[in-house]
């Protein structure tokens, strides 16, 4: 059997095509797809150009597939889920089963291969949902970075500039952030960073960057740096704990999945995750993704069809997603 698998972000846009065993027969890798974030003519523009180049590549594989799930960042708030059906539609036989998603969905399954559970992404932006084993969902936060969006990149370089200009007042300890933050935007005092600060790009982009000196920082035992990442930690488990009593779980651990570049400094995150849950005695799994989000794709289409992959399909088509030429 196979699959059409889309993961559409706001940076990038990734689909393939798709077996069980995990071998792949088309693949793009192309812009990003958030309709929220562009036209929407160059959003049906996109899904249009992927679904042809996949066609041409294996035109006899794409006329066989079976199922499609696109897991895509902002169809839900546009409510544009019949956009991509009926564009998808165009091109596949009236047989294939078609859904479209949130992108947090298939950022779950990259990490429970398929199980219920809830994710916790943390990038530039930071959401919690959950979904159980009806596919039932329930969001906490990402309410958007004026207010809201805790232990994002950008709440993290928030914090990190917020703690140089206490420690530059007196109003705070002294902090190697300081120096790593000047060095980062090019000048010599504390004062000249308003500038940089207050330019012409978004916020999000000049200050989420910023996140990643905490963890440089605070591996070399700066007190400040490692209390941005506690405060972090808390803000995660107030989220995710709202999550989990928000909705029904069937017996044993929920996997939690950390999504996001925040997470790629998993060591500063799952043992204190892992002390709030077990102060106050909840079945909380935290774990890291084993795939890309497209990998979870992949699982989503063939988990709608009923189908059951093996135990070697992980291993395969991580092997074969970067043989396969995009």
């Amino acid at each position: 059997m196979y699959v059409l698998a889309i993961d559409g972000g706001g940076t990038k846009t990734s689909a393939v095509i798709c077996d069980e065993q995990g071998n792949i027969y088309a693949k793009v890798v192309t812009n990003r797809s958030n309709p929220t974030a562009m036209d929407v003519q160059y959003f049906k523009s996109t899904i249009h150009d992927i679904l042809q180049n996949l066609q041409q590549q294996n035109p006899q594989v794409f006329a066989a597939i079976d199922s499609c799930f696109a897991g895509m960042a902002g169809v839900k708030e546009l409510q544009a889920e019949e956009v991509v059906v009926s564009i998808v539609r165009q091109y596949v036989d009236k047989t294939v089963a078609i859904f479209v998603d949130n992108d947090a969905l298939i950022a779950l399954y990259a990490g429970t291969l398929g199980k219920a559970g809830i994710v916790q992404i943390a990038g530039t932006g930071a959401i919690t949902m959950g979904y159980d084993s009806e596919q039932h969902f329930h969001r906490v936060g990402g309410w958007g970075y004026l207010f809201d969006d805790e232990g994002s990149g950008y709440d993290l370089g928030v914090q990190v500039l917020k703690t140089i200009f206490q420690s530059y007042d007196g109003r705070g300890d002294s902090t190697a952030l300081t120096d790593v933050v000047l060095r980062y935007f090019s000048v010599e005092n504390v004062p000249q960073l308003i500038e940089c600060i207050y330019g012409a790009e978004h916020p999000r982009t000049v200050m989420a960057p910023l996140s990643k000196y905490v963890f440089d920082v605070a591996e070399k035992g700066d007190h400040a740096a490692i209390s941005i990442i506690e405060d972090a930690c808390k803000k995660y488990y107030v989220a995710i704990k709202a999550c989990y009593f928000h909705m029904a779980w069937e017996q044993g651990n929920v996997p939690v999945v950390l999504v996001g570049g925040v997470f790629n400094n998993e060591a500063f995150f799952i043992p204190k995750l892992q002390q709030f849950t077990q102060a106050d005695e909840l079945p909380l799994q935290f774990l890291t993704p084993v795939l890309q989000p497209i990998g979870g794709a992949v699982i989503a289409a063939f988990k709608q069809i009923n189908v059951q992959l093996g135990s070697d399909f992980v291993e395969a088509f991580l092997k074969n997603y970067e043989q396969v030429g995009s």
